[in-house]
Formats: structure tokens, C-alpha cells, sequence
């Protein structure tokens, strides 16, 4: 799909460049710089290259954060062309849509739903009317990638795109779907979705859970109750318990008291968080509920753990440093992990020094956790990074930059960007970290 929007957008480039005047010398520069790929951090190829090595349960989300990395590039640079044209030329400002309309107008053109999105995107009335009518008729990576960009680029005019796609027979269009609704907080939605909880696919039955409890839908309660019921899927149990956090009144806490007890360890955990959202709403649990909770600090699985503390902590039982000191210590990496981040979240100052151990952990997500909780610590935990960014080992220089980078640090950027092009054995650890950012560098 990065490929494709790649060609995609390279072709429109080309075609943007052959239109120019010749004497536009600043216009032409840019958009060959955008040909030769010199306006995107990492090139196509090297995060293709990547991506093939990923999880497959992360790559969806890798190739959404890239497209629209890629698609706001290409916007920015049809939108400088179309400024500097309209400044020589009254008409010029037009002249730069000619091949996305070119694309548009050719029903058998591969690249037609991208050119139609990116139309939309630019406001174009006719591509919107023309992809709500042909959407079904495109291909399902197609239909998937026209519906990231939208969502991106939300306008109310898409919302009857959106509202057909719940019916797709593609869950990954579907989900999609969901979550742009949801997110534009659209309420003739509210009916379709909850439908969607029938269905027989997880990722969709997930999705319109969560959907449900953003749009604020108190009526839905009595279906999800049926839901976790009757179904056997033990992630969508554990969505649910984490929705009536959210959802009803006192009436669900004895429901989810009993959650408490699950046998499987995340509906115990969401169980736990969701408490505390009714402790903050109503000011107060029963006795036997916290006592519980308490007795769960000593829990098999590391996340229970955490959750107890963190929840304890949140109704002045914070008498557990202790206990975050031996998740600390753990032999079982994902528990060190779970202690790093409380201390982050409960912001203990006095972990500083146990969090700069662990940026040398032999494991990258503590080290992580580790120098992401330090910057939570803000001017102090930011002077332990710099001085680990500057003088720790190479693990730890890396990982205290990406810290440095998610709080925009153009220097710590700068050092990812140079690792990760580097031929160094700790270049697929930068470039994993540089495509983590929580938005591409400039």
C-alpha cells in the first residue's frame, strides 16, 4: 500500500512538474526535492524495508501513521505550488489540480480513489459526490486507504462515505469507518454501530464497543451486558468491563466487583482501571471492593499488578513503594516495564536513579518505559536524559533521544534521523524509534 501511494504520488509530482512555467525556478526546485523523496524523513523504501519485519499485529498502524506522513506531504506540496502560481499568474492557482482531476475523470485509472481523496481533501464538491457514489466499486486496499485519508482530513461532507462503509464486507474499511464516526462524534451513527456489536468479527465488535463509549451511548448498556454474557472471547469481555468504567451509574460496580475475579487476567486488570473511574465519579467504593483490589498487588500478571497500585494510589493508599520497587527488579521483563511506567504516572521523583538503571536494561521496552517515565519527571528527569543522551551507552543514547524526540526536541530528533540512516548495529532500533514519534519531523 506505501508503494502504491508512493507511485501514487510521484506521478502527480511529475505531471505538476511538466506544467510549470520553466522560469519558476523556487516552484520547481521544491517539487523535484519532493520526487527525489528529500522532503520525508525516512525514504519509501527504507520503511517498506521495516515494516516487513514488524509484527503483524502492528503493521496496520505503521503503514496509517505513514500514509497520511505521506499524504500531508503531498498536500503541503500541491499547496505551495498552487500559492506561488497564483502569485505570477491570476489563474495559476488551478493549473496544479489538472492531474488528480486528470486521474478523477478516468473511471479505469488505478490511481483514481487517491486522486479523488486528495481532491476532497482540497475541498473539490465533485469528488466528493463522485467517490460517495463509486466508493463500493473500488478495490479494498483502496477502499481502506481513501477512508485513512478522509479521517485525517475530516469534513461533515464525508459523513455519508463513512456511514456506507459500516456495511463493507472488508473489516479493516469497516473499523475505519467506525473510528472517524466516532471520532466526529456523529450520532446518526449511533444506531449502525450498535448493530455491529452482532457481528461475528472481533476487530469490529471491538471497535464499535469503544465507539459506543465515545458517542456517550447509556442505552447500549444492556446489550454489552448480553455480550459479555455470551460470548467466549475473552478480549471482547475485557473491552467491555473497561466500558461500563465509563458508561452507567453504582449500578454496575457490583458487576464489575465481580469481574474481579475473572480467570483471565485482562478482564481483571480493565475491571480494576474501571473502578477507579467510579471512585473518581462518585467519590468512594465499598470496603470489601478496595480490599480486593489491595489483594490484587500480589497478582500473577504484571498489568493486574500495576493497575492496583496505580488505582490504590488514586484513593490515597500510597503506602506501595515498596511493592513498585520490586516490580523494578523483576526477572520478568514486562513487569520491570509495568513498574517503570508507575513510576512515570505516579510521578515518584524518588525512583530518578532505579529509571536511569533500567535505560540500560537488556530489554528496549524497559529501557523505554524507562526514559519516557524520566521525562515525565519534567526539568529533572529531562537533565538525566540529555547527560545519558550525551555520555550513556549506545542503547541508552538512543532511547533517552526518543524520549527527548516525543517531547520535540529537534536535536534528539536529529540524532535519531542520523542513527537510523547510519550503518550501525543500532540502526533498526533508531529507525523503529523515529517511526514511533508521535508525529514526523519537520
Amino acid at each position: 500500500m506505501l508503494e502504491t501511494y508512493d507511485s501514487f504520488q510521484t506521478d502527480v509530482a511529475v505531471s505538476i512538474l511538466r506544467n510549470l512555467d520553466e522560469s519558476n525556478f523556487r516552484v520547481e526546485r521544491k517539487v523535484i526535492d519532493f520526487i527525489k523523496g528529500k522532503l520525508f524523513p525516512v525514504s519509501v523504501e527504507r520503511i517498506s524495508e521495516y515494516i516487513r519485519k514488524m509484527p503483524s499485529e502492528t503493521v496496520r498502524d505503521q503503514i496509517v501513521e505513514n500514509l497520511r506522513a505521506f499524504h500531508s506531504t503531498l498536500m503541503e506540496m500541491i499547496t505551495f505550488v498552487s500559492n506561488e502560481n497564483a502569485r505570477q499568474n491570476e489563474n495559476g492557482r488551478q493549473t496544479v489540480y489538472l492531474p488528480l482531476i486528470k486521474m478523477m475523470d478516468k473511471e479505469t485509472h488505478p490511481y483514481r480513489p487517491l486522486a479523488l481523496a486528495t481532491l476532497c481533501c482540497f475541498d473539490f464538491s465533485e469528488a466528493v459526490t463522485k467517490l460517495a457514489i463509486d466508493f463500493e466499486r473500488f478495490g479494498s486496499e483502496m477502499r481502506w486507504i481513501t477512508l485513512v485519508l478522509l479521517k485525517k482530513r475530516w469534513d461533515e461532507k464525508f459523513v455519508p462515505i463513512f456511514l456506507k462503509a459500516l456495511d463493507d464486507k472488508d473489516p479493516e474499511v469497516v473499523r475505519v469507518a467506525i473510528l472517524a464516526l466516532k471520532r466526529a462524534n456523529v450520532l446518526a451513527a449511533l444506531d449502525p454501530i450498535r448493530k455491529l456489536l452482532k457481528s461475528s468479527v472481533e476487530v469490529i465488535v471491538l471497535t464499535a464497543v469503544n465507539a459506543l463509549v465515545e458517542l456517550g451511548s447509556v442505552d447500549s448498556l444492556t446489550e454489552l451486558r448480553q455480550l459479555f454474557n455470551n460470548t467466549g472471547n475473552q478480549k471482547i469481555r475485557a473491552t467491555i468491563v473497561s466500558a461500563l468504567g465509563e458508561l452507567g451509574g453504582p449500578e454496575t460496580v457490583s458487576f464489575l466487583r465481580e469481574c474481579l475475579e475473572a480467570p483471565d487476567s485482562r478482564v481483571r486488570a480493565n475491571a480494576i482501571m474501571a473502578l477507579k473511574k467510579k471512585y473518581e465519579t462518585f467519590g468512594c467504593l465499598p470496603e470489601e471492593i478496595v480490599a480486593r483490589i489491595t489483594d490484587l498487588k500480589d497478582d500473577s500478571d504484571h498489568r493486574v499488578q500495576a493497575d492496583s497500585i496505580q488505582t490504590l494510589w488514586a484513593m490515597g493508599y500510597t503506602d506501595n513503594v515498596g511493592d513498585i520497587e520490586k516490580m523494578l527488579v523483576s526477572p520478568n521483563e514486562f513487569c520491570r516495564s509495568a513498574g517503570a511506567y508507575l513510576c512515570g504516572k505516579l510521578k515518584l521523583f524518588q525512583m530518578t536513579r532505579n529509571l536511569e538503571v533500567l535505560t540500560s536494561d537488556v530489554s528496549w521496552m524497559v529501557r523505554k518505559m524507562a526514559a519516557i517515565s524520566l521525562l515525565a519527571f519534567g526539568d529533572r528527569g529531562k537533565s538525566v536524559l540529555r547527560n545519558l543522551m550525551n555520555y550513556g551507552s549506545s542503547d541508552q543514547q538512543i532511547v533517552c533521544a526518543f524520549a527527548f524526540g516525543l517531547a520535540d526536541d529537534s536535536v534528539a530528533i536529529e540524532k535519531l534521523l542520523l542513527q537510523s540512516r547510519s550503518g550501525s548495529e543500532v540502526s533498526e532500533m533508531a529507525t523503529s524509534l523515529l517511526l514511533g514519534l508521535s508525529r514526523p519531523p519537520a
